[in-house]
């Protein structure tokens, strides 16, 4: 009897060895897969505000750059443009001056209330919807809630300060151009007074 319960624990410890063993190993190969996959989630979270607001609050103005040489430039030319992009439309202020920055050193300060609806608020709505939803078998509810989160805060904040659709001065815009759009508005007012005043000496003379 003492012999066979011997080999009965020596079986049972064998046993939870191989199961021990086992579950180490699954641990070891699925543990790689989690972890990538959260360190996308980390990296997404954080980026995913600030692409959002950078997309939506320069969007116009690098629409009005399309059919220049700003593709050419370098790195430190394009990071000026920027940041003189998003600094002057946010508070009127543009740290870098030069020829070679496309009108960007006269970014002006703008609000647009309108802005607020645009692409990234709407996937933010739409993402807190999703997670909203009373279905427990929905994947990654919580994750797609934070990352919506993100695309809104930064969605609204961007649209807030971009450029409204009819706002005359842009960054691509020169100050050049917009001189001398004034001076044909102040020639043509100045003509056609010129017509009216004689339109009335001719009235006055057949009457």
């Amino acid at each position: 009897m003492a012999k066979r319960r011997g080999t009965r624990r020596g079986m049972i410890r064998k046993t939870s060895r191989r199961v021990s063993k086992k579950r180490r190993r699954s641990a070891k190969k699925s543990s790689p897969r989690q972890t990538a996959g959260n360190k996308i989630y980390t990296a997404l979270k954080g980026i995913v505000p600030f692409y959002a607001f950078a997309s939506q609050i320069s969007a116009k103005d690098y629409e009005d750059l399309k059919g220049t040489n700003y593709n050419k430039e370098d790195i430190a030319t394009k990071g000026k443009i920027f940041a003189n992009i998003v600094l002057g439309r946010l508070s009127g202020f543009t740290p870098f001056k030069g020829d070679n920055l496309y009108g960007s050193q006269n970014t002006p300060f703008t609000i647009n209330p309108n802005g607020i609806v645009n692409k990234f608020t709407g996937l933010g709505v739409a993402g807190q919807i999703y997670k909203a939803l009373p279905i427990k078998q929905l994947p990654m509810k919580s994750k797609v809630g934070v990352i919506s989160k993100g695309l809104l805060a930064g969605g609204l904040i961007g649209g807030l300060f971009d450029p409204p659709m009819n706002n005359p001065t842009s960054s691509g815009s020169s100050p050049q151009v917009l001189g001398s759009v004034i001076s044909q508005n102040r020639s043509a007012t100045m003509q056609t007074g010129m017509y009216a005043g004689s339109n009335d000496s001719v009235r006055g003379s057949f009457n």
